[in-house]
């Protein structure tokens, strides 16, 4: 099957982006240690490690598989209250919320769309399903979204996130809408029912 000339070209500008960054090959394994080792999953494909960027935060990691532009899959582990999901410069006018351990499922709905709307550059952010989950042995909540990147690209989203002892652990796919999103979302889901807590 041939891509579409726009997701070759986003394939081209992904990996011309990141030139001179390291990839890391992440392999199939029933006990691979995420988001600063906070969190165990078991992917059941390979995947690759990118670069950290200028926003992550220490507690976390993310993995791609055809280049940032179509799909990446976040893991973030341990957050504590009080602390950003995201790094920030102090002067930016719009800021996501920091993580508190008493929000309440709508509160960490809210802070990932924020999380998206600025740190993705999202317009028209829509948030399609809310639902409760079980995620790191956990009640979490699980959200679906859908939102047309900076690049006008329109993409699909999925997030679960729990709040244990205090701290938040969360798992995230993107991915372009036409596709990417699908081939990945069984994975995805598979890797939120391994996930667990180290220790």
């Amino acid at each position: 099957m041939k891509l579409p000339i726009l997701f070759a070209a986003a394939t081209a500008l992904a990996l011309s982006g990141c030139a001179g960054a390291t990839y890391k090959l992440v392999s199939p394994g029933p006990a691979v240690a995420v988001a600063g080792n906070a969190m165990i999953v078991a992917p059941s494909r390979a995947w690759n490690k990118t670069p950290r960027g200028a926003s992550d935060i220490p507690q976390e990691e993310n993995w791609t598989a055809n280049g940032p532009l179509l799909d990446m899959l976040s893991f973030v582990g341990g957050v504590s209250d009080g602390q950003p999901i995201v790094r920030q410069r102090r002067r930016e006018q719009q800021r996501v919320p920091t993580f508190r351990a008493d929000m309440t499922p709508q509160d960490v709905v809210s802070m990932i769309e924020s999380f998206y709307r600025i740190r993705n550059d999202a317009a028209n952010f829509e948030v399609t399903a809310v639902q409760p989950a079980q995620f790191v042995g956990s009640p979490a909540t699980r959200m679906d979204f859908d939102y047309v990147g900076a690049d006008g690209l329109e993409r699909r989203g999925r997030a679960v996130a729990a709040i244990v002892n205090g701290k938040l652990y969360m798992m995230a796919l993107d991915g372009a809408r036409l596709h990417y999103f699908g081939a990945a979302a069984g994975e995805f889901d598979a890797l939120t029912a391994s996930a667990r807590i180290r220790g």
